[in-house]
C-alpha cells in the first residue's frame, strides 16, 4: 500500500513536467505556425504589390460621367459639323447632290454672261467715247466752217455792196445793158441793195424779156416763206 502511494506521489510529481513540457511544445509549434502564416500573408502582399491591378468590370463598364458625356458629346459635334459642312458631299443624297451640281451650272453660266455683259459694256462704253470725241472734233469743224461762212458772207456783202454803188453811180441805160447779160441770182442781188428809184430808173431801159424775169423774181423774193403763190 506504501508503495502505491508512493508511485502515485511520483506519478504526481511527474505529472506537472509534462504539463510544462506539452504546453511549451505546443507554444514552440503554435509559434512556428504564426510565423508560417505571417510569412505567407508577406508574400502574398508582395506579390499583390507586384501585380498589376486588374480593371474592375464595373469601371470598365461605367467611365466616368465627364468621359461618357465627352464621347457622347463628340460624335455629336462631328455630325454637326460634318452636316454643317457645305463642300461634304458624302453625307448628301443623289438628288441633293445633282441639285447642287445644277446649281454649279447655273452659277457658271451666269458667271460666263456677266463676262459677255462686262465685255459689251466695256466695249459700248469706248465706243461711246469714241463717237463723243467725234462728235466734239465735228462740233469744232462745224464752228470753223460757220467762222469762214460768216467771213465769206461779211466779205460777199461788202463785195456786193461796192458792185451796187457802181451800178448805182452809172446811167440807167448803161446799167440796163449789163444787167440783161447778168445770171439772175447776181442780178437779184444786186437789184435788192439797189435804190429803188434807181432800179426802177434801170428796169425801164432793159430789155422787156430781162425786165419781166428780174420783176417776176424780185416778187417771188419778197413773199413770206410759207404763203401760197
Amino acid at each position: 500500500m506504501l508503495k502505491l502511494l508512493n508511485r502515485l506521489l511520483d506519478q504526481i510529481r511527474v505529472l506537472p513536467v509534462m504539463i510544462v513540457a506539452f504546453v511549451m511544445l505546443f507554444g514552440f509549434k503554435v509559434e512556428n505556425v504564426w510565423n508560417g502564416a505571417s510569412e505567407l500573408n508577406a508574400g502574398v502582399d508582395e506579390a499583390r504589390a507586384q501585380a498589376p491591378a486588374p480593371a474592375t468590370p464595373s469601371a470598365a463598364a461605367n467611365p466616368p460621367a465627364g468621359e461618357a458625356a465627352s464621347k457622347a458629346e463628340k460624335p455629336a459635334g462631328e455630325e454637326k459639323a460634318k452636316l454643317s459642312d457645305p463642300n461634304d458631299i458624302s453625307a448628301m443624297s443623289q438628288s441633293e447632290v445633282a441639285l447642287l451640281q445644277k446649281l454649279s451650272e447655273r452659277r457658271e453660266e451666269l458667271d460666263q454672261q456677266s463676262k459677255k455683259l462686262e465685255t459689251r459694256e466695256t466695249l459700248l462704253t469706248a465706243a461711246e467715247k469714241r463717237v463723243e470725241e467725234r462728235i466734239a472734233r465735228l462740233k469744232e469743224i462745224e464752228d470753223s466752217v460757220a467762222s469762214l461762212i460768216e467771213k465769206f458772207d461779211k466779205q460777199e456783202e461788202e463785195r456786193l455792196t461796192k458792185l451796187v454803188k457802181v451800178y448805182e453811180d452809172m446811167k440807167p441805160k448803161s446799167a440796163a445793158a449789163i444787167f440783161d447779160q447778168l445770171d439772175m441770182d447776181v442780178l437779184l442781188a444786186v437789184a435788192k441793195r439797189m435804190d429803188e428809184a434807181k432800179m426802177a430808173q434801170v428796169l425801164s431801159k432793159m430789155t422787156p424779156d430781162a425786165a419781166k424775169r428780174l420783176t417776176l423774181e424780185m416778187a417771188k423774193q419778197r413773199k413770206l416763206p410759207g404763203t401760197a403763190g
